[in-house]
Order: C-alpha cells, then structure tokens, then sequence
C-alpha cells in the first residue's frame, strides 16, 4: 500500500494531525491497549478516546480494531506507523542539544579575504583545522563592498578585512572583530627603474619624485570593478596603471614594468622573494598602515562550530604576530 505523506498541525481542530496525536499513535500502537496507552501518556481515558477519534476523521480509516484484549492495528495504520515514528524522531532532535564533535563535523567554513591574507592567516591554521576536523570545507569567497551584509547573510562566515579608515567600533553592535597589529607599507619598484637607479647613486628619493610615474594598486571591497578610495589604499585617480584582486601579483607586475606598487613591510620579502625588485625608503609612504581585522556577525557568534574554527584561526594568526591590539 502507498504511504501517504504526514503533516503536522498543533491545532487540534484541524483535519491535519498534531504532534500530540502522533504521540498517541505511535503508542497505541506499541501498547495495543488503550488504558495502557493514556496511563504512558499521563492522560486521561476520555482524552484517548478523543484522540482515536480525530485519528480515525483524519485518516478516513479505523486504524485500530479490536481483536480479543487487543486493539489491533489495520494495515492503513502499519503503512503510516514507520513515517509517523520518523516524524516523531524528527521533532526529538529539533528540541534535544546538539553535541558538538570537531572529528564527525563535515561543515563549510567561508572566509571572506584576498590571497594575502590567505597566505598569511589561513594557511598557517591549515594543518591544525583538518587533523582536528578532516571532513570539514573551507572556502575562500572575494571580498566586496558589502561584506557587512554577507556576514548577516551568512554568505560569508568570517572576513579578514584590512581597509583604511574602517571605523570598527561604527560596525554595528551586532559585528565582533578581533584586530592584531598594523604594519606600515613599503614602495616596490624593478631593479632598473629609474628610482631605483637614482638610490643606487646615493641620491635622496623625494615624495614629489613619485608623482613621475603610475602605480599598482590592489582592489578590495571594490563596486562593479571599480576601486573605492576607502579601500584601495593606494593613489587614486590617473595614477593608477594597473588594479588586481590579487596581491600576490603585485611584485610580478613590477618586475615587468616601471610602476610602483606597495606591499606590507612585514611580509615584503615573501611577496617579493627572487624576483629583481629594489625597496624604497619607508618614509616615501604617506597612507595609513595596514591593520588586519577579523569580522564575524553574531549570527555565528555563539555557535560551537564556528567558535571553535575562528579559535584556531586566531590562534595561528597571533603567533605571527607581535602583540594582539584590541578586541570586541
């Protein structure tokens, strides 16, 4: 016989069955009895009977029949008996504590950042995430304007986020965010550029000399590709020769030109590496230094999953760094 799907109303005069009435069939069908039936369920005879009743209405069937001391189920009643019993594990969960087990957690984690912060703050927590959790996902989503409405969203789970003049305690009473350290920037030019010719003569480089030749700038939390001067941290305007997503790309595109480009002084040497790239004087830098800011919505906030992953990212993150700055 085909199953009919069950659906659960909590209103009593409705032609569709409650959870309570469920209850007492699954029971009923157990005990076979209906005095045994309400003394299990704390009630009464004639709240039983009343239940069968509506039972019986609702199913267009008599579900249970008498048989001896019995009441026996009819085969409308076997057919429903399996979904009814599934329904009621259903709502035992929904109301029982999650346990939490990072070793059985098969979850996805998204990380709102550009490919340096990658590098810098999720690879070293790599190893430590998956031999605590091996089944889970992590996956890294591009940075945009609106991230604060992906982290309400739950499009993204976490942002790492560095941008000038972001007013962290105007985020919101519903944003946390965890700040580290800032780290002032560093000009990048090609062994060959003309600067970097004119430092190897021992000449002084002047911030007027800058205004000579065009730039690189990396775009994040940018609007229909366009850079956004709150976050591209770099010159504006004509100046720009070359925007990129991708930090990582910055030295390349240097080593094959006569722009200038910026990158953190704290992780300039990685960035750089072998490529044919001369630093110039940090005092050519006039823009506000770079403070990585971890954001996450109070969505995830409390959530054992999420605390336990944003744990060991912070983790990992604060051994590369000096000293944490401030929290919220």
């Amino acid at each position: 016989m085909t199953k009919q799907p069950i659906k659960i109303d909590n209103d009593m005069t409705s032609k569709e069955p409650s959870s309570e009435l469920l209850r007492f069939l699954a029971e009923f069908y157990e005990s076979r009895n209906l005095e045994s039936t309400a003394g299990r369920l704390g009630k009464g005879t004639a709240t039983c009977f009343r239940l069968l009743a509506q039972a019986r209405a609702i199913f267009d069937d008599q579900l249970f029949v008498k048989s001896g001391r019995a009441m026996m189920p009819t085969p409308k009643m076997e057919s429903l008996i399996h979904e009814i019993q599934e329904i009621l594990r259903k709502i035992e969960q929904l109301s029982s504590p999650t346990v939490f087990s990072r070793k059985h957690l098969t979850q996805e984690f998204r990380i709102g950042c550009i490919d340096h912060a990658v590098i810098k703050f999720v690879v070293p927590a790599l190893s430590n995430l998956f031999q605590q959790a091996p089944n889970i996902r992590i996956s890294i989503i591009p940075i945009h304007e609106h991230f604060k409405w992906s982290l309400e969203k739950g499009n993204i789970d976490i942002v790492i986020y560095a941008p000038p003049n972001l007013k962290l305690k105007e985020l919101g009473k519903n944003f946390h965010f965890k700040q580290f350290y800032s780290t002032n920037h560093l000009y990048c030019v090609r062994n060959s550029h003309p600067l970097a010719l004119k430092l190897k003569a021992g000449k002084v480089i002047k911030k007027s000399d800058l205004k000579n030749f065009r730039f690189v700038a990396v775009k994040y939390g940018y609007s229909e590709n366009k850079i956004t001067p709150e976050s591209s941290g770099f010159e504006d305007g004509d100046n720009i020769a070359f925007d990129t997503p991708y930090l990582l790309t910055v030295p390349h595109v240097l080593a094959n030109s006569d722009f200038i480009g910026r990158l953190p002084e704290t992780s300039a040497s990685k960035l750089i590496g072998n490529l044919p790239l001369t630093v110039l004087p940090k005092d050519l830098v006039t823009e506000q230094p770079w403070s990585p800011v971890f954001l996450w919505h109070d969505r995830t906030h409390h959530e054992p999953a999420h605390q336990w992953f944003r744990s060991v990212l912070l983790e990992a993150a604060e051994k590369t760094m000096s000293r944490p700055l401030s929290s919220a």
